[in-house]
């Protein structure tokens, strides 16, 4: 956006190139003149980018606003400063503790005709719909009290904050039974920088002929998991994460094909993004 100073004020804005006649010489500039002038063609007629200062905030945190422009002479610029205003705490926990109860009833509401099956014929509710159940309501009841908790906005906002997880994929020697540990479900890597509640996308790699390298197995190349366990040099994967008290690793019943299979971090999501769903393969319930 450009502002045209004219008599030592703003005449007019272009928020976009524009066709135009100067106030004060009659000159008229085409359309694409704005694109195509230098800075100092533009300075000489008065023609001033407009920059921004300060910053939003997130919309559903802030309330976002921005200042009328200001033309200051001595230094040629036009400036509009942004700012933020938190919002209510009070009116955003009561908003968020409704939108998680409301989000997982919704959920749960797929595998409630299991539990009307039960009381209406005494069938038994399957063991994954009853940990999946389960999951839901601890993960549900754990973020309501952590909104309760949360003193501040900047609390309430860090239970939905996804952490950054390693910047670059870690790759293993897949085939090697020194690093897939089939008796205590380990995956070796040196100093591997990973997580606990880690996501990581594993990656079998391919052969010289680019076909698909066979995974470890107990894993899909192209899924995600959860990091548990995790030492120093050693970690293990899990369908879910600690938050929904069911983590548990995965059974690596042999090794994969291949020397360069990898696993690319995509965060370590927080207790307000852990809302299990029934698709997980721990449930496999759709």
């Amino acid at each position: 956006m450009w502002a045209l100073i004219v008599d030592g004020s703003i005449n007019r804005f272009f928020k976009v190139p524009t066709a135009f006649k100067h106030p004060t010489t009659g000159n008229q500039y085409p359309r694409n003149w704005i694109t195509l002038a230098s800075n100092s063609e533009k300075a000489a007629i008065g023609l001033i980018e407009v920059t921004y200062s300060g910053s939003y905030g997130d919309s559903e945190y802030y309330i976002n606003a921005e200042s009328a422009p200001v033309y200051n002479a001595s230094a040629g610029t036009v400036v509009i400063t942004k700012s933020k205003t938190a919002r209510n705490l009070t009116t955003l926990k009561a908003s968020k503790t409704s939108e998680i109860e409301t989000s997982t009833n919704s959920g749960m509401s797929s595998t409630d005709w299991y539990v009307i099956r039960k009381s209406e014929t005494s069938t038994a509710i399957p063991s994954t719909v009853t940990a999946y159940r389960t999951a839901c309501r601890l993960v549900c009841n754990s973020i309501k009290t952590a909104i309760t908790n949360a003193s501040d906005l900047d609390a309430l906002i860090a239970i939905y904050a996804t952490a950054d997880g390693i910047s670059d994929p870690i790759s293993v020697n897949g085939s090697s039974t020194s690093v897939v540990n089939t008796t205590t479900n380990t995956i070796t890597k040196s100093s591997h920088g990973l997580s606990n509640d880690e996501i990581i996308t594993y990656s079998s790699g391919v052969d010289g002929s680019n076909d698909a390298n066979d995974p470890i197995g107990g894993l899909v190349s192209g899924n995600s998991y959860y990091v548990i366990g995790k030492t120093t040099n050693t970690f293990k994967l899990s369908h879910t994460n600690s938050h929904m008290g069911d983590a548990a690793a995965i059974s690596l019943t042999g090794v994969g094909e291949g020397t360069a299979h990898t696993f690319t971090s995509t965060g370590i999501p927080s207790l307000g993004n852990s809302i299990p769903r029934p698709s997980n393969l721990a449930y496999g319930i759709e």
